[in-house]
């Protein structure tokens, strides 16, 4: 499927058939509408009946906040680690100014990228050729291999 999953529940069974047949189509549209909700609602239903039942059952040792504290630190601590590293990643994607590494071309020469992929699976099997450093200087597909190796 080629569409978000978001954007996939509020499609109507024709605007799924356009790319799947009817049958697939009404599949799609009850596994998103109903179905999965439904598994979603439901495991939040149990989990709540879970734990009021894991509540009323305690005693007054395991409900004192002491027995807590470690729960609640170690989710704080990832909710934390998490908003951090979203900060990072937003800030890291409105540099403009950074320098990506990027491999050299140095004296190689670079063999031509506006070539046909063949069709089938032999346009899928690559060669990777890499420089001094470790990068991928260029990469040819395995017909082209097999030509320059004979």
């Amino acid at each position: 499927m080629e569409f978000p999953i978001i954007d996939v529940s509020k499609q109507s069974v024709s605007q799924f058939a356009t790319e799947c047949g009817k049958a697939r189509a009404v599949r799609f549209v009850a596994w998103y509408r109903f179905v999965r909700p439904v598994l979603v609602l439901g495991t939040w239903v149990l989990a709540a009946v879970y734990i009021r039942w894991c509540l009323a059952n305690a005693s007054e040792e395991e409900l004192s906040l002491d027995a807590f504290m470690p729960g609640i630190m170690g989710i704080g601590i990832v909710a934390l680690s998490m908003v951090l590293w979203t900060f990072g990643r937003q800030m890291d994607a409105t540099n403009t100014n950074r320098v990506r590494r990027m491999p050299e071309a140095g004296n190689t020469p670079q063999p031509a990228t506006t070539h046909e992929i063949p069709e089938g699976d032999a346009g899928r099997c690559l060669v990777a050729y890499h420089d001094d450093d470790g990068m991928i200087s260029h990469v040819v597909t395995m017909p082209e291999f097999e030509r320059q190796a004979a």
